[in-house]
Parts: C-alpha cells; sequence; structure tokens
C-alpha cells in the first residue's frame, strides 16, 4: 500500500502537469482515426547505459492526443541503441541511429547520438594514493565493507554499471522502505567490530567522497529520501559526533540537498547518546543542488556525485560541506562548527543508502558505480 500522504503527492503531481499541459496533450478515448504522431523528445544525445522514456502522442486532424491506440517503435541500428516495446529507448555504443514510432500507419521519427563514456568505469586497479576506498564494482568486493545489506533488493550484477559495467541495482517494489546499504568504516573507530578498512588508527578530518548515480527512466517520487552520508561514529553504541547528508527531503522534489548535522555541544562534549539520537543531533543548515536529478529530464542518465565534509578546527566555526555534479560547483555550506572542540574521533564512516521514508511509490530502480573515498578531491575522470 502506498503510504496516504504519498498518493497525495503524487495526485497533486499529476494534477499540476494536467494543468500545466493544453488539452490536445491530455489523451482522450475518441474513434477518430490517427492523422499524425508526435514523438517527443526529437533528438537525444546520450551514453552507453544510459536510457530515456520516449512519448508518442496519435493525434486526430484537429491534434488532440488520443488514448489507448496501439504503437511501435524501432530503431534503424539497434546496435547503437535499442527501443524497448514500451518506448525505453537504451543507449549501447557509440554512433548514431534513427528510432522510428508508428501507429495506425502514420509515423514519427528522431534522432538519436551515443557518445563516448565521459568517465572510467574501470578504475580500482589503479587506485590514487589519496584513496581510502575504492569500488567499481568489476570485482566483488561486498565481503570487505564494514556492513553490506541487501534485503535481496541490492544487488551487484553485470551491465548495470556506467557505460555498461558491473553496477549495484537497489531496486524498490511499491511502498517498499529499505532497499539495502553499503557501509564503508575507516580511521579510528571506537571499537574493533565496526571493522575499518584501513589501518583503524587515522583520525580524517577533511574527507571526499564520489558515487556514481542513476535513476530508471520511469523514476518518481523525487530522491527517496536515503543516498549518501559521511559521519563520526563517536562512541559503541554509534554515538554520532557529525552527520554530513546527501539526501532528498520526504517532498518528492527534484535536487539533491546537503543537511550537517552536529552531535556535540560546543564546549566538546558528546551529546548523542545512540544511532540518530535525533533528540540530540542539531541540523545546522541546508542547502540545495543545482542540478534537478530526479525530473523527467535528467532520470535514466548517470551523474558523477561528490561531496566533502571538513571538519571545523577545535573551538571554531570553519567547518565546511560541499557538493559536486559532474564537476561543477552545485552547493556550499561554510562556517560550520559541528565538532566544537571534540577531536577524540574524525570523519570515520561513509555509507550509500536506499531508505525510504514514506516507501516508494511504484516499483523502480536505482543504480551505483564507482564509489570512492578520499583525502583529496576525486573529481570524475
Amino acid at each position: 500500500m502506498i503510504p496516504a500522504t504519498m498518493r497525495l503527492r503524487i495526485l497533486l503531481a499529476v494534477a499540476m502537469l494536467a494543468a500545466a499541459c493544453s488539452s490536445a496533450d491530455v489523451p482522450i478515448r475518441s474513434d477518430a482515426p490517427v492523422a499524425a504522431l508526435t514523438l517527443t523528445p526529437p533528438a537525444v544525445t546520450l551514453r552507453a547505459s544510459e536510457s530515456v522514456l520516449l512519448v508518442a502522442l496519435p493525434r486526430d486532424a484537429h491534434g488532440q492526443a488520443l488514448a489507448e491506440r496501439g504503437l511501435t517503435f524501432t530503431s534503424s541500428n539497434p546496435a547503437v541503441a535499442y527501443v524497448s516495446p514500451d518506448g525505453v529507448l537504451t543507449a549501447v555504443t557509440p554512433g548514431t541511429t534513427q528510432i522510428l514510432a508508428a501507429s495506425e500507419g502514420k509515423t514519427a521519427t528522431m534522432a538519436v547520438t551515443v557518445e563516448p563514456l565521459a568517465w572510467n568505469p574501470v578504475e580500482c586497479t589503479q587506485p590514487k594514493p589519496a584513496w581510502i576506498w575504492c569500488d567499481d564494482f568489476e570485482q566483488d568486493r561486498l565481503k570487505r565493507y564494514s556492513d553490506f545489506g541487501s534485503r535481496d533488493s541490492f544487488e551487484r550484477l553485470p551491465g548495470v554499471g556506467y557505460g555498461g559495467s558491473h553496477g549495484m541495482r537497489a531496486h524498490f517494489d511499491t511502498g517498499q522502505v529499505n532497499a539495502g546499504f553499503l557501509h564503508v568504516r575507516f580511521g579510528k573507530v571506537p571499537a574493533p567490530d565496526f571493522r575499518p578498512v584501513d589501518d583503524g588508527r587515522t583520525i580524517y578530518r577533511d574527507i571526499y567522497w564520489r558515487v556514481f548515480v542513476k535513476y530508471s527512466p520511469r523514476w518518481i517520487g523525487g530522491g527517496g529520501n536515503k543516498m549518501s552520508r559521511a559521519q563520526s561514529l563517536a562512541s559503541q553504541d554509534w554515538a554520532q559526533a557529525m552527520i554530513a547528508h546527501v539526501w532528498s527531503p520526504d517532498d518528492p522534489l527534484d535536487n539533491l540537498w546537503l543537511e550537517p548535522a552536529s552531535g556535540v555541544g560546543f564546549r566538546g562534549r558528546l551529546l548523542t547518546e545512540y544511532y540518530n539520537d535525533f533528540a540530540n543531533l542539531d541540523f545546522v543548515g541546508r542547502t540545495w543542488s543545482k542540478t534537478p536529478l530526479f525530473d523527467s529530464e535528467h532520470i535514466g542518465r548517470w551523474y558523477c556525485v561528490e561531496a566533502r565534509a571538513r571538519l571545523n578546527d577545535p573551538g571554531r566555526g570553519n567547518g565546511a560541506f560541499e557538493l559536486w555534479i559532474n564537476d561543477r560547483p552545485e552547493a556550499r555550506l561554510s562556517g560550520l562548527g559541528w565538532m566544537g572542540r571534540f577531536t577524540e574521533y574524525g570523519i570515520n564512516a561513509v555509507y550509500i543508502e536506499n531508505y525510504w521514508n514514506s516507501g516508494s511509490p511504484q516499483p523502480q530502480d536505482r543504480y551505483f558505480d564507482n564509489f570512492v573515498i578520499s583525502t583529496e578531491r576525486i573529481g570524475c575522470r
């Protein structure tokens, strides 16, 4: 069952979309013959493994869109890009092709260009010195994570990663909240059973993390809440001294947001007593990305999302939280005092999470690839 709040949001979104469209763009049932066919987008440029949903609308002689009419899609070169019977176009290899849509003898065409890959899909065989962790999923490293939760929904699979490489697919069923996670812990941790991926001794105060992410071409509902976070775990009960959230709100908005939280008083005393101790967490700001990753123009494409969390110097409010998408600066918060005078632990965990607070509104997938944690800027290439 879809929660009532989510149903209301979906209904409101549909109503707003319908109000924004002309009456000719809202398909109706009619016996009128198909006089023309429109196909959107009129042209598209993709990279291998990216997808886009095509919209073909049969129309009568007056331009009114017609519902419940048969449609077929074909690609002139399916080795470059192929199209499913329901209109999902998927890029395969660089080149060009034409897509033909047909309904009752009327046709429409669109041009497709598949460009070479922009980033390296296989990079962990030669990690850079500053990298603490790297997983391009070409090897099975899942047992090396501090924690891996699949719940039969989060899987490493061939062909689902960037450029058609191996990657992680998170599948949400309707109403599903938790679709799995990847936890990496590193540096000084409160107990050996936290399983750091390094020697477990270093106190890190400035961390970058980056992941490639893609949303399925029929994705709806905003960003699905949790995506990634860096944090300082400061007790055996998982109390958090700070959290750097890269996620999306409960409302189905189309942008990522940064939301830092502090679990430490400015004099340096740890206030939180356990994981997600919200009563003792102070959320100290919020800002949004410029790029709307979750709208109809952006889903189905790969994005390189990198964040940085820099802790403040003890007793000063000079911490920072930054976000880049495809190497472009997207959001920044500065003047953060999120650790006060606390110095016992630094940033020692980065999580990839698939947790939808109110449940997914429909069955849909999110994909991850090329996950890196570093002490220096990582970039996308």
